[in-house]
Protein backbone atom coordinates (compact mmCIF):
# COMPACT_ATOMS: atom_id res chain seq x y z
CA UNK A 1 0.00 0.00 0.00
CA UNK A 2 1.36 3.47 -0.79
CA UNK A 3 0.43 6.57 0.48
CA UNK A 4 -3.35 7.40 0.46
CA UNK A 5 -4.23 11.23 -0.17
CA UNK A 6 -6.91 12.83 1.95
CA UNK A 7 -9.90 14.67 1.11
CA UNK A 8 -12.13 14.94 3.83
CA UNK A 9 -13.07 14.51 7.08
CA UNK A 10 -15.67 14.86 9.83
CA UNK A 11 -15.33 18.24 11.27
CA UNK A 12 -13.76 19.23 14.90
CA UNK A 13 -15.67 21.30 17.54
CA UNK A 14 -14.27 24.96 17.93
CA UNK A 15 -12.51 24.74 14.45
CA UNK A 16 -13.46 26.94 11.34
CA UNK A 17 -11.71 24.00 8.76
CA UNK A 18 -9.54 21.52 8.66
CA UNK A 19 -7.32 19.81 6.00
CA UNK A 20 -4.36 17.17 6.11
CA UNK A 21 -1.98 15.34 3.52
CA UNK A 22 -2.75 11.66 3.56
CA UNK A 23 -5.10 9.38 5.14
CA UNK A 24 -2.88 7.53 7.91
CA UNK A 25 -2.01 4.10 7.45
CA UNK A 26 1.36 1.86 7.35
CA UNK A 27 3.16 4.24 4.93
CA UNK A 28 2.19 7.85 6.36
CA UNK A 29 2.62 6.32 9.89
CA UNK A 30 6.00 5.22 9.34
CA UNK A 31 7.35 8.56 8.22
CA UNK A 32 5.32 10.12 11.13
CA UNK A 33 6.63 8.09 13.68
CA UNK A 34 10.16 8.25 11.95
CA UNK A 35 9.55 11.71 12.89
CA UNK A 36 8.20 11.77 16.20
CA UNK A 37 9.94 8.90 18.02
CA UNK A 38 13.39 8.54 15.95
CA UNK A 39 14.80 11.74 15.70
CA UNK A 40 14.74 11.84 11.41
CA UNK A 41 14.07 15.53 11.78
CA UNK A 42 14.59 16.04 8.23
CA UNK A 43 11.10 14.40 6.95
CA UNK A 44 9.44 17.50 8.96
CA UNK A 45 9.63 19.27 5.57
CA UNK A 46 8.98 16.56 3.23
CA UNK A 47 5.52 15.86 5.95
CA UNK A 48 4.60 20.04 6.00
CA UNK A 49 5.47 20.23 2.03
CA UNK A 50 2.62 17.86 1.18
CA UNK A 51 0.50 19.87 3.88
CA UNK A 52 -2.20 21.80 1.39
CA UNK A 53 -3.76 24.85 3.03
CA UNK A 54 -7.04 26.50 1.63
CA UNK A 55 -6.13 30.10 0.29
CA UNK A 56 -9.82 31.02 1.29
CA UNK A 57 -8.66 30.42 5.29
CA UNK A 58 -7.85 34.02 6.62
CA UNK A 59 -5.18 32.79 9.39
CA UNK A 60 -2.61 35.41 10.83
CA UNK A 61 -0.31 33.21 12.93
CA UNK A 62 0.71 29.31 12.66
CA UNK A 63 0.81 27.56 16.34
CA UNK A 64 1.94 23.91 17.06
CA UNK A 65 0.04 21.88 19.11
CA UNK A 66 2.47 22.48 22.00
CA UNK A 67 3.64 19.05 24.17
CA UNK A 68 4.29 19.48 27.84
CA UNK A 69 7.79 20.40 29.19
CA UNK A 70 7.97 17.06 30.60
CA UNK A 71 7.62 15.22 27.66
CA UNK A 72 9.28 18.27 25.30
CA UNK A 73 12.48 17.23 27.53
CA UNK A 74 12.13 13.86 27.13
CA UNK A 75 11.98 14.09 23.14
CA UNK A 76 14.13 17.09 22.94
CA UNK A 77 11.84 18.47 20.22
CA UNK A 78 8.24 18.95 19.19
CA UNK A 79 7.42 17.19 15.86
CA UNK A 80 3.92 19.47 15.36
CA UNK A 81 6.73 22.99 15.87
CA UNK A 82 9.10 21.01 13.37
CA UNK A 83 5.81 20.71 10.60
CA UNK A 84 4.63 23.75 11.62
CA UNK A 85 7.80 25.81 11.12
CA UNK A 86 8.17 24.63 7.45
CA UNK A 87 4.24 25.53 7.29
CA UNK A 88 4.87 28.92 8.25
CA UNK A 89 7.39 29.85 6.22
CA UNK A 90 6.11 28.54 2.94
CA UNK A 91 2.91 30.68 3.69
CA UNK A 92 4.74 33.61 4.82
CA UNK A 93 3.47 33.66 7.99
CA UNK A 94 4.32 34.02 12.34
CA UNK A 95 4.85 30.81 13.79
CA UNK A 96 4.38 30.79 17.60
CA UNK A 97 5.72 28.06 20.11
CA UNK A 98 4.29 30.31 22.92
CA UNK A 99 0.33 31.64 22.04
CA UNK A 100 -0.88 28.32 23.52
CA UNK A 101 0.70 26.01 26.49
CA UNK A 102 0.02 22.21 27.25
CA UNK A 103 -0.19 23.13 31.46
CA UNK A 104 -1.05 19.26 32.15
CA UNK A 105 1.13 16.43 31.39
CA UNK A 106 -1.74 14.26 29.85
CA UNK A 107 -1.30 10.41 29.34
CA UNK A 108 -0.32 9.21 25.54
CA UNK A 109 -3.78 9.27 23.42
CA UNK A 110 -3.44 6.26 21.36
CA UNK A 111 -4.29 3.82 23.48
CA UNK A 112 -7.57 5.96 24.96
CA UNK A 113 -11.24 5.61 23.46
CA UNK A 114 -12.89 8.76 21.96
CA UNK A 115 -14.74 9.84 25.74
CA UNK A 116 -11.64 8.68 27.43
CA UNK A 117 -9.42 10.78 24.97
CA UNK A 118 -12.02 14.34 25.27
CA UNK A 119 -11.51 13.62 29.18
CA UNK A 120 -7.64 13.12 29.30
CA UNK A 121 -7.30 16.67 27.43
CA UNK A 122 -10.31 18.66 29.60
CA UNK A 123 -8.10 21.35 30.61
CA UNK A 124 -4.72 20.69 29.57
CA UNK A 125 -3.99 23.94 27.52
CA UNK A 126 -4.00 27.56 28.48
CA UNK A 127 -3.81 30.22 25.89
CA UNK A 128 -1.81 33.72 26.02
CA UNK A 129 -4.33 37.09 25.33
CA UNK A 130 -2.11 37.68 22.76
CA UNK A 131 -4.41 35.52 20.51
CA UNK A 132 -7.11 38.30 20.67
CA UNK A 133 -8.74 38.94 17.25
CA UNK A 134 -6.31 37.04 16.03
CA UNK A 135 -7.01 34.08 13.25
CA UNK A 136 -4.73 30.59 14.15
CA UNK A 137 -3.76 27.51 12.09
CA UNK A 138 -3.13 25.08 14.88
CA UNK A 139 -0.68 22.02 13.24
CA UNK A 140 -0.56 18.77 14.55
CA UNK A 141 0.76 15.38 13.12
CA UNK A 142 -1.75 13.15 13.30
CA UNK A 143 -5.95 13.70 13.73
CA UNK A 144 -7.66 10.87 15.24
CA UNK A 145 -10.80 11.72 17.35
CA UNK A 146 -9.94 15.52 17.39
CA UNK A 147 -9.96 16.09 20.57
CA UNK A 148 -6.38 17.33 20.87
CA UNK A 149 -7.09 20.21 18.12
CA UNK A 150 -10.55 20.87 19.76
CA UNK A 151 -9.62 21.68 22.89
CA UNK A 152 -6.81 23.60 22.56
CA UNK A 153 -8.85 25.54 20.05
CA UNK A 154 -11.33 25.85 22.75
CA UNK A 155 -8.72 27.46 24.94
CA UNK A 156 -7.52 30.35 22.24
CA UNK A 157 -10.80 31.10 21.64
CA UNK A 158 -11.72 31.85 25.60
CA UNK A 159 -8.60 34.19 25.03
CA UNK A 160 -10.70 35.44 22.41
CA UNK A 161 -9.01 33.88 18.95
CA UNK A 162 -11.02 35.46 15.61
CA UNK A 163 -10.89 31.73 14.46
CA UNK A 164 -8.70 28.49 14.41
CA UNK A 165 -7.84 26.34 11.62
CA UNK A 166 -6.33 23.19 11.69
CA UNK A 167 -3.52 20.80 9.49
CA UNK A 168 -2.17 17.34 10.22
CA UNK A 169 -0.01 15.46 8.52
CA UNK A 170 -2.21 12.29 8.87
CA UNK A 171 -5.86 11.89 9.30
CA UNK A 172 -6.20 8.62 11.41
CA UNK A 173 -10.13 6.50 10.85
CA UNK A 174 -10.61 6.25 14.42
CA UNK A 175 -11.31 2.84 15.50
CA UNK A 176 -13.18 2.27 19.00
CA UNK A 177 -10.54 0.94 21.73
CA UNK A 178 -8.16 3.30 20.86
CA UNK A 179 -5.83 3.43 17.84
CA UNK A 180 -2.83 5.71 16.49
Amino acid sequence: MGLEMFNSAPPIENIEGYTAAYIYNDVSGSMVKRLKYNNARYIAKILADAVKISEEWDVDVVVPIPLHYKRLAKRGYNQSELIAKHIAARLGLKLDTTMVVRRMNTKQQAKLTEAGRKRNLKDAFIADDRCGGVSILLVDDVRTTGATLSECARALKNCGCRSVYAATVCFAKYEKGGSV
